[in-house]
């Protein structure tokens, strides 16, 4: 195998498939309308529909804090009970509760799409004899041209195969530990302890919201190292397509690694659909210093 051909969402939404965002937070909303609100209730609506993975980052962790302050009772307030130790950081988990069902309703939505379409991609590049990476979660490869499960990684999971299925944002930021801060002399230390003091429940909470930014976090580092065999069989390698893919940010680091791991030689044919596609495959060129390529509109 000497091709490497990478499948984006355009690639199903060419064969009529309606696998955009949109018609995920469409079903959302009439079939899942308490999950829906959820995940809007600090999280802009607009940004959800217009990205809907990057806009996972965009939570207000501030709005949530602000509203649940009501429950950060005084020690000393005649209305404490032994609750109050916890209440806080209990109403922030409730309202961060969807995370972990995002992936769950997804791959509900994924699992309802008829994938029995109609070839529209030529025989000689979606072939059996060529390796496949798939940023989709649907069998259209497999379904609609045959392609062996062996020749595809489809690298944020299968829906039909019950994976967990990995989508997310990708500001790292967000999911790092704030550093220790570094202190001349021991005394300097003792002296920022003893007069540093901050809620413990505040604290709590923090990290909760933390564990919400982790959880909604695509890691494309662990991702890259955990298919490590398949991106170092890429030496063999001499052509690669990329068909609808939005060369977004959230996933350059498995085109740096592609282009680590394949020759210089290698030529690349990146497709775009629209202006704005163009600019971004233009953009994409640039960032991974590619020489040997070409664009062309799909």
């Amino acid at each position: 195998m000497n091709k490497l051909i990478v499948i984006g969402n355009g690639f199903d939404i060419a064969h009529g498939l309606h696998t955009d965002y949109n018609y995920f937070l469409e079903q959302l909303t009439a079939e899942h309308t308490t999950f829906y609100e959820m995940v809007c209730q600090y999280i802009p609506e607009d940004a959800l529909w217009a990205t809907f993975e990057e806009a996972l980052s965009y939570l207000d962790d501030e709005q949530l804090q602000d509203d649940n302050s009501c429950y950060l009772l005084g020690y000393g307030d005649d209305n404490w009970r032994d609750s109050a130790h916890h209440d806080f950081q209990y109403m922030i988990g409730q309202a961060l509760d969807f995370a972990p069902d995002i992936p769950n309703y997804f791959r509900e939505w994924i699992q309802g799409i008829n994938t029995c379409v109609q070839p529209i991609m030529p025989s000689h590049i979606v072939a059996q004899d060529n390796l496949f990476l798939s940023f989709n979660y649907t069998d259209t490869l497999e379904r609609v041209y045959g392609i062996p499960a062996n020749h595809i990684l489809y690298i944020h999971g299968k829906a039909l195969r019950g994976d967990n299925l990995i989508l997310g944002h990708h500001n790292e930021t967000l999911v790092q530990d704030e550093p220790e801060p570094v202190f001349e002399t021991e005394e300097e230390r003792e002296f920022y302890y003893d007069n540093y003091s901050e809620d413990v429940r505040v604290l709590e909470a923090r990290e909760i919201i933390k564990s919400y930014f982790k959880e909604t976090f695509k890691d494309t580092t662990s991702i890259i190292e955990a298919n490590h065999q398949f991106f170092n069989s890429l030496f063999r390698i001499q052509e690669i397509y990329i068909f609808g893919h939005s060369l977004s940010a959230i996933d350059f680091d498995y085109f740096l690694e592609i282009k680590r791991c394949t020759s210089p030689t290698c030529r690349w044919y990146i497709s775009y659909h629209s202006e704005d596609d163009f600019y971004n495959a233009q953009n994409f060129v640039q960032s991974l210093r590619l020489q040997n390529y070409q664009l062309f509109p799909f």
